[in-house]
């Protein structure tokens, strides 16, 4: 089997990563259905899968047709007998269950998520609580009642520990969140004793802690939570005990390099400090990572999840959002951004339900917030990119303070590859030669004003974290090129630079470009790399063929980043296929969690 694996590498159907697995496999025992089955493994975790469905794939010709696969109940008997795979309790590299065959430590993860997800029974909600709910949800007496679903959010979560609130943009997950949190503060306040006695312990204020995967997630957090509290009707009190400061869940769960590895501060042996966790843009969450987070809660907390099922899945293995919400989620699907004669809110609702002629049709149809082209040839992309970059130098060179991350996000060229004639890299390299040719950027410079950045590695000492946007501008006070960064509300300084005196201005942080980590220019940036993020005008380009990884959630994904216009570039074909092809990813999440 190994001749027909290492053929398969040559003809780059595999990678090295999966032939070396193989290979480790191949050590225990030579046999070649468990031999083969490690490769597809392999091959499969890489591109995001938990597990291989050896029923999906039970004598079916694979790698190019180099071999086929044998009868499944044959295949299952050949791992059952490898001395390389167990099943519970095992110390093996591969793990069997069912027709399920699972790398070691995604077995663990899955069963670790499955059995933390424990909300117990609903409790009952005292009637002040539910006057609360009513007064901060309150019925229309006619016509269509918009804040129902936002409601049934708030309830669940008021009666379970844990809780998934999905919706698409616009549909008020955070003001949703900002009136649950109210209504959880406004609880514990009422179950505090009115006259605490001289030796009784002082109650503590509820401590809720808020985050997300990446910082610019955590951002817009933070700035959605103190606007929707803002306009809520709370009392003082509870107005200040309010949360507004989120942070990445890297840097909530303490995480460090150590060893070539990860070492995270908290875990079951050291769980944070909390009585409400709260996460947005939680389909982002790998199964590693939820794995490690559920792990870190205290076994009392409350947990709130928030986001959007329909979006794309995290980038490493799993699809942990969508199979948690699969066994029960408080879905909302009023959208308040989008009106019944908005063509993004059409398109996006087309396209979550796979309706390719009906997504065809709205895309020929006039509308002001949707443009499409067919052609997708680079040169138009890239001209019409041309006209709204050229724009944004020319305010880069002027906007003070934070305002130059709010003129970038006025614009976004999306695509679904990296590598290609319409990937990041081609893109990137296109658009820098234009605007020089334009006169816009010096020519063949490395760093100018204007230029964004996508940092690519973690740096917890410089507290930059992969996908944060940078932007290129003059210091105020040297003049010197420096990288701006938004100062956050992490205890990150005012401004940091390797010049003894910066002039950072207010909400912005200065780094020499020679401190950066890893990074690479941000002019066009993958749809996965868009998640957590709006922009005024989203434009998305589709590869000229057909390809699995251009998928609905992927077309969704980057037309909900749009606010106010959706441009897509694509080939009728194309675009059909994908709004037709779903995410399918082997997981045995769902299934145990219906086995509770």
């Amino acid at each position: 089997m190994m001749k027909q694996i290492e053929a398969a590498r040559r003809q780059g159907l595999l990678g090295e990563l999966d032939v070396h697995f193989a290979r480790l496999i191949a050590g225990y025992d030579e046999s070649p259905p468990a031999v083969l089955a490690a490769a597809l493994l392999s091959q499969l975790t890489s591109a995001g899968h938990v597990c291989l469905d050896l029923a999906a794939f039970a004598e079916q010709p694979v790698l190019g047709d180099l071999v086929s696969t044998p009868p499944l109940a044959e295949w299952i008997a050949a791992l059952q007998a490898h001395p390389a795979c167990g099943n519970v309790g095992a110390y093996t590299p591969l793990a069997l269950e069912g027709s399920r065959l699972y790398m070691r430590r995604y077995f663990d993860y899955e069963r670790a998520v499955a059995q933390a997800w424990q909300s117990g029974a609903p409790v009952e909600l005292s009637a002040a609580l539910q006057a609360n709910v009513a007064a901060l949800f309150p019925e229309t007496q006619s016509g269509e009642d918009k804040l129902r679903d936002q409601r049934s959010a708030a309830v669940a979560a008021l009666q379970n520990r844990r809780v998934l609130i999905s919706g698409g943009p616009g549909t008020g997950k955070t003001t949703t969140l900002a009136s649950i949190l109210a209504l959880l503060i406004e609880q514990s306040q009422a179950d505090l004793p009115a006259n605490p006695g001289l030796f009784d312990p002082r109650p503590s204020p509820m401590k809720i802690l808020l985050s997300a995967p990446t910082g610019k997630a955590a951002a817009r957090m933070q700035d959605a939570i103190r606007e929707a509290k803002a306009r809520l009707p709370l009392s003082a009190e509870v107005r200040a005990a309010m949360p507004e400061t989120a942070q990445t869940l890297h840097r909530l769960l303490g995480a460090r390099p150590q060893g070539g590895g990860m070492a995270w501060r908290h875990g079951a042996d050291n769980p944070l400090s909390c009585d409400v966790l709260v996460v947005d843009e939680a389909s982002m969450i790998d199964l590693a990572l939820m794995a490690r987070l559920l792990a870190a809660l205290p076994t009392d907390a409350r947990l709130i999840l928030l986001g959007d099922r329909d979006q794309l899945a995290s980038v490493d293995a799993g699809a942990v959002f969508a199979d948690l919400c699969s066994a029960g989620a408080a879905t909302l699907g009023v959208s308040f951004r989008f009106g019944a004669d908005s063509g993004i809110g059409r398109l996006a609702a087309l396209l979550r339900v796979g309706d390719a002629d009906a997504a065809i049709r709205l895309l020929n149809a006039a509308n002001p917030d949707l443009h499409w082209s067919p052609d997708a040839a680079r040169p138009a992309v890239v001209a019409h990119a041309l006209r709204r970059y050229a724009e944004f130098i020319e305010q880069a060179r002027t906007v003070p303070g934070s305002g130059v991350f709010e003129r970038f996000a006025a614009f976004r060229l999306l695509t679904p590859v990296r590598n290609g004639p319409l990937g990041v890299g081609a893109l990137n390299a296109e658009i820098e030669k234009g605007l020089a040719a334009l006169g816009a950027i010096p020519p063949r410079s490395r760093w100018y004003v204007g230029k964004p950045v996508m940092i690519a590695a973690n740096d917890y000492a410089l507290r930059l974290f992969n996908g944060d946007i940078g932007i290129c501008v003059a210091d105020p006070v040297s003049g010197e090129l420096r990288i701006a960064f938004p100062a956050g509300d992490e205890g990150a300084p005012a401004a940091t630079s390797s010049a003894p005196a910066s002039g950072a201005p207010r909400g912005v942080r200065l780094l020499a470009p020679a401190r950066l980590p890893a990074h690479e220019t941000a002019w066009a940036m993958t749809v996965h790399k868009s998640q957590g993020s709006e922009f005024d005008e989203a434009a998305l380009v589709l590869p000229d063929e057909q390809s699995e990884v251009v998928t609905r959630e992927l077309v969704y994904t980057a037309v909900t980043r749009a606010r106010r216009t959706a441009t897509i570039w694509a080939a009728e074909p194309v675009l059909r296929a994908a709004s037709q092809r779903r995410i399918a990813r082997h997981s045995g999440l769902a299934e145990r969690l219906r086995r509770r």
